[in-house]
């Protein structure tokens, strides 16, 4: 029988190489595509009747797709490995499929990529660019002029930097790949119900069950982050970083997406914005293309050291 601990991390890192090299999955077999699909063909039954009637639907619609997208391959993971574990052919398809399931949870480069086509494009083209940055936020881009567009990068690769790396590769760590997809599902509930606006109630079970899986991977991002920092641009930005964590992560209304958002201004020493909703940092730096690589390298620096925690805990699960 093949090693556990070496078949789990080989699907880590094949996942790795399918970010790098091929980015996303098609969207017709893409399960976070499917799970979007699903919550955008039963939301609108979500918000008839009365506030509760909206919170108990939006939970059980919260449930059955994680059950859904999570059950299976809990089952897969079991099975699949008891039996291909005997037979090499068998056990490189179980590894592929893993990774690919794996894959389909997070992404490092395709961040990267799309971060850096929105920046490129801010400098020739400002409509374009505020079409494209629908990849990577969902506020309104009618209006943002250039500095807004860049902010709302930098924002989006400190917010991602946890909710895209840190988390589904921690949670695929502990729990497996069913672990990072059915932590997927719960991010995905979340950008899609979980406001304070006419979803309020149908995305109150969501929002706050994206909270508690996102608590803890959100405080071990900050240490990684810090560092980011310090090789990147020095002492003085860690300082700065830190500086902004302490005063402005509360800025932010939400329990963790404040805290990279802080870390991102301070140590890029800018002012991150949401308009008419916050200000976070008091650098007073205009943000750049530049701005956005420092942004984009910090983040690569804790994927590296998220990566080298994950097969650290796979060790530790292996020797229990």
């Amino acid at each position: 029988m093949f090693s556990w601990l070496l078949v789990q991390i080989s699907i880590l890192f094949v996942a790795l190489a399918l970010d790098m090299f091929l980015g996303e999955p098609p969207a017709a077999a893409h399960p976070v595509v499917w799970m979007g699909r699903i919550v955008t063909m039963l939301e609108r039954g979500l918000y008839g009747g009365t506030d509760s009637a909206q919170c108990f639907k939006g939970a059980a619609l919260a449930v059955g797709l994680i059950v859904t997208f999570t059950v299976p391959v809990v089952l897969f993971q079991w099975l699949g490995y008891q039996i291909a574990s005997r037979n090499v052919v068998l056990l490189l398809c179980y590894v592929g499929l893993s990774a690919y399931l794996l894959k389909a949870s997070f992404t490092i480069f395709t961040l990267q990529k799309e971060a850096v086509e929105v920046t490129d494009l801010v400098y020739t083209d400002i409509d374009a660019a505020r079409l494209h940055l629908r990849a990577l936020v969902s506020r309104e881009r009618l209006h943002l002029d250039r500095e807004s567009v860049l902010s709302s990068v930098c924002e989006s690769v400190g917010e991602n930097t946890v909710d895209s790396v840190v988390s589904p590769l921690l949670f695929f760590a502990v729990f497996g790949v069913a672990g990072a997809l059915c932590y997927r599902a719960v991010n995905t509930l979340d950008s899609m119900l979980g406001y304070r606006d006419h979803r309020r109630h149908a995305g109150l079970f969501s929002a706050r069950l994206d909270d508690v899986f996102n608590y803890l991977p959100t405080r071990l991002a900050i240490v990684p982050m810090l560092l980011g920092f310090r090789m990147v641009s020095g002492k003085s930005a860690c300082d700065d970083a830190w500086n902004v964590l302490k005063t402005d992560r509360h800025k932010k209304p939400a329990v963790n997406s404040g805290i990279p958002v802080a870390l991102f201004a301070g140590g890029l020493g800018v002012r991150l914005t949401k308009p008419s909703s916050y200000e976070i940092g008091n650098g007073a730096d205009n943000i750049t293309k530049a701005t956005v690589n420092r942004a984009l390298s910090v983040m690569l620096v804790t994927s590296i050291f998220t990566v080298s925690l994950a097969v650290l805990l796979l060790c530790g699960r292996a020797l229990t």
